[in-house]
């Protein structure tokens, strides 16, 4: 049975480590509203950029061509040469967030033929390197603090690859942030060749006028490109946010775990500590009172 000094200590190692926590609490919580309030202040302009690409389309209808689009690619279809941008965070202590957006990846690379691996976060990247995966060794990006800066280097470098030839579709891995104390839904999306659907789902209508007269200079094409490359800008930069912020949402979350716990043990170590003492107080009434009992029989 450990002693009173034994679980004094103990207490005070449960309540310094529930300190900690607590502060990592707090961080997260603040870290997490930043990033929010400063992907709210950038989306306006990336929604008028998706309204612009719905436009052309409904202007020029099927008419649009475009290196970024390919109107004969079939998500549902296997294999091919894929590049996967993978977004984790740069340390643990968040649940399974990790592990999540690592899952999705590795069940992309399988429906892959050849895939080319660029990781966004240090967690990411010790995992791949460790297990033996082809990482793209001049890619290395950070997740401390996501910005459109970061985004847009992210951007220009897997443009880049795709230019060359590395690969022929771009996928990218990360967690969409579903608001609150939660892991988020880790999910992969195509970003080359996009979609048109993504801009003009079937079925529905434009909220924009086919019939007004606009001229792209030099041609639709080359306008559409160049938006292209700004929208995948934001669209890599929200990927990061939303990760970001699921991050900070599941470190909140396990680190309240980690908080009620430690409460929890605090409560069993000190009920522990009051019944040793009291055991120890009793004992020594008990000593006391039998020192007595033998004066009292010895003087009769």
């Amino acid at each position: 049975m450990p002693s009173t000094k034994e679980i004094k200590n103990r207490i005070k190692s449960v309540s310094d480590t529930q300190k900690i926590t607590n502060a990592m609490y707090l961080i997260s919580s603040t870290k997490m509203r930043r990033a929010r309030k400063e992907a709210e202040e950038t989306k306006p302009y990336f929604d008028l950029l998706r309204k612009e690409i719905r436009r052309m389309f409904a202007i020029e209808g099927g008419e649009v061509h475009s290196r970024y689009y390919d109107a004969d690619v079939d998500e549902n279809v296997a294999g091919g040469r894929n590049g996967i941008l993978v977004i984790t965070g740069d340390k643990g202590l968040a649940g399974a967030y990790n592990q999540n957006v690592i899952k999705e990846s590795m069940e992309l690379m399988d429906k892959s033929d050849e895939y080319r691996l660029y990781v966004v976060g240090d967690f990411g990247w010790r995992f791949y390197r460790t297990h033996g995966y082809p990482v793209c060794e001049d890619f290395q990006h950070s997740m401390n603090q996501p910005s459109l800066a970061m985004a847009r280097d992210i951007t220009r470098e897997l443009l880049d690859d795709f230019d060359d030839g590395l690969f022929d579709r771009l996928y990218v891995c990360y967690t969409e942030f579903s608001g609150g104390l939660s892991f988020g839904t880790a999910m992969h999306d195509r970003l080359i060749p996009f979609d048109r659907d993504d801009f003009v789902p079937e079925g529905e209508e434009t909220d924009v006028n086919a019939s007004t007269v606009f001229e792209y200079e030099p041609d639709v094409k080359t306008v559409l490109e160049r938006i292209m490359q700004s929208y995948l800008v934001g669209y890599v930069y929200s990927a990061l946010v939303n990760s970001y912020s699921s991050e900070q949402s599941a470190r909140m979350m396990a680190m309240d775990s980690a908080n009620d716990n430690a409460s929890e043990l605090l409560g069993q170590l000190k009920l522990e500590f009051n019944h040793l003492r009291q055991n120890a107080i009793t004992q020594e009434i008990t000593e006391i009172s039998s020192g007595a009992r033998s004066l009292r029989n010895k003087g009769n």
